[in-house]
């Protein structure tokens, strides 16, 4: 069972009954973190951030700890797909808010099947949350809050920065899942074409 494989799967089972349940949440393949360090598989963004990472058939799980390391900075939920051969492993592996979810094949057919459900993080990192914001983005935030005094020509880091140290949590994470959910000019990766037959 390949990538797309359980990928294909994610979409026709978690990500369904998620979008169903708020049609407003936006899906977004390989999103990439902490200024391109590390790209996990699929985002949903809604009100929170909830990032699933795909570990298929043919993966190991020698990158994880790391992984985990950079996805507990940005998503206040995060899921775990993996085929049903990595379960015992991961298990050991993911911290313990990581929902986890078994794909493999029964009788020839694909399956996916929910071991327990992500639980909420508190542990957000502010700088990585405002590193998803494009330069305009943050600029747009920085006007709002009467922030960009002197800034205006500055690198995105520095904007990054004095958002992450001058918003509380709350006020950054809301304006990043606003941004990230009505994001026009989103590159789209060119292996992965199956939002289509879910919007």
């Amino acid at each position: 069972m390949k990538e797309l494989d359980v990928r294909r799967i994610l979409y026709q089972t978690e990500i369904r009954k998620v979008l169903k349940e708020n049609p407003r949440q936006r899906v977004v393949d390989e999103l990439e973190l902490s200024r391109g360090e590390v790209r996990v598989d699929l985002a949903v963004i809604g009100d929170i951030l909830h990032g699933y990472e795909i570990k298929s058939e043919k993966d190991n799980l020698e990158r994880l700890p790391r992984q985990a390391l950079y996805y507990g900075r940005v998503f206040e939920k995060m899921t775990l797909v993996a085929h049903e051969r990595h379960v015992e492993e991961a298990v050991k592996i993911v911290p313990g808010n990581w929902g986890l979810i078994a794909v493999g094949k029964r009788d020839g057919k694909p399956y996916a099947n929910e071991i327990w459900p992500a639980r909420l993080s508190y542990e957000l990192d502010p700088l990585a949350l405002a590193q998803l914001l494009w330069r305009d983005e943050a600029l747009e935030l920085m006007e709002y809050f009467d922030l960009d005094h002197g800034l205006k020509s500055k690198p995105r880091k520095v904007l990054w920065q004095k958002l992450a140290s001058a918003l509380t949590l709350e006020q950054l994470k809301t304006f990043v899942c606003f941004k990230l959910r009505t994001r026009k000019g989103w590159k789209r990766p060119k292996r992965v074409k199956l939002l289509e037959e879910f919007s």
